[in-house]
């Protein structure tokens, strides 16, 4: 009865601590990017309640990139401030080992797993795709509606569907519409577009023609175009992967391997979706040696300079692994799971020291 009392306590001593630094880290996060959102302020019908609408939005995101450190520097804060009341010496005192502290931590942690795993895979990609949809509609009036069949613009008269981009150059399964006056004259289909040095090429084009009541069709393999898409809108078509979940990944990724596209960069953002949590509970193991390393020593300050240097370690060697892997071909699960391993082994390898 006693150790569930002393669990449940740790539990909220931890969630208290987490969810202060988590909270503090995206509010000046949303801050600063307020202020380079000012930037867009004026500009067609964008103006300051649409920006902090925009920040709203990105706030799960914001929280789920964030989650990690949070939950380093957090439980460095939280557990730090029991070690310093010699509340963590009195639970020892108890008959609660360092294992079962660590195991106490742990059954905490595995709560944030879940909870950032929903926060990313589920509110994230809704609410980041709510913010750039009222962005781009605001900023830009050639973005006429976005629905589950892909994105619809209209251009130089013409009326276009695509899926997305990716890679930066390629549209994917394109359809455009053009009118004459209010009718439809023409329905042009390809499985990609490219954009080139002098325009566009799209491949696999299909055409159907309308014209003095008759149909006509075509097809060919290749066909060049000067205009199709405007360029201020790859910022709004490219699929990128950080703001996709999980299930969106997995299909994406398919879709690019059928069309012969590259796929390294949507393939690694698939396994960091399940990554990404996992680190949360490796930061967290990763707190416990410095807290019982040092439980008459070290105040606040201290620790929470050992978590931001730990945690942009993390950040820094994640990114620096996750790009490598990309550059010279290694296989994406490899890439996303290396770093956490690194610093799980750091860990465990420091715990059996204390």
């Amino acid at each position: 009865m006693l150790i569930r009392i002393l669990d449940r306590y740790l539990f909220w001593q931890l969630l208290a601590g987490v969810l202060l630094v988590l909270m503090t880290l995206t509010a000046l996060d949303a801050f600063f990017s307020y202020i380079n959102e000012l930037d867009d302020v004026g500009r067609g019908d964008y103006g300051h309640l649409e920006a902090l609408l925009v920040i709203f939005f990105s706030l799960p995101e914001r929280m789920y990139q964030y989650a990690p450190t949070a939950v380093l520097i957090g439980g460095l804060l939280s557990l730090g401030g029991l070690a310093a009341q010699g509340e963590l010496t009195a639970m020892r005192a108890a008959g609660m080992s360092v294992r079962g502290i660590a195991g106490a931590t742990l059954k905490a942690g595995l709560v944030f797993v879940v909870a950032i795993f929903l926060l990313g895979e589920w509110l994230a990609p809704l609410a980041q795709e709510k913010g750039e949809r009222l962005r781009t509609g605001s900023v830009s009036a050639n973005l006429a509606m976005q629905s589950d069949s892909g994105l619809w613009m209209k251009h130089a008269g013409r009326f276009i569907r695509t899926r997305g981009i990716a890679n930066n150059s390629h549209l994917l399964d394109v359809e455009v519409f053009e009118f004459d006056a209010n009718r439809l004259r023409s329905i042009v289909r390809a499985a990609s577009a490219r954009k080139t040095e002098g325009g566009w090429l799209l491949g696999a084009v299909s055409r159907v023609e309308f014209a003095d009541g008759r149909v006509k069709s075509s097809q060919v393999d290749e066909e060049k175009w000067d205009q199709l898409v405007d360029d201020n809108m790859f910022a709004v078509l490219q699929q990128k992967p950080e703001r996709m979940s999980a299930f969106d990944l997995y299909d994406y990724v398919g879709y690019l391997k059928a069309n012969h596209l590259e796929s390294a960069q949507y393939r690694l953002a698939f396994w960091n979706r399940f990554v990404q949590p996992f680190s949360s509970l490796v930061m967290l193991l990763l707190a416990l040696p410095y807290v019982f390393g040092s439980q008459r020593t070290g105040g606040a300050g201290q620790k929470l300079f050992i978590g931001a240097l730990l945690g942009v370690g993390y950040y820094l060697v994640s990114r620096l692994l996750n790009q490598l892997g990309i550059v010279y071909g290694v296989p994406p699960f490899l890439s996303a799971i290396l770093p956490p391993l690194i610093f799980l082994t750091l860990a465990v390898v420091m715990l059996r020291r204390v």
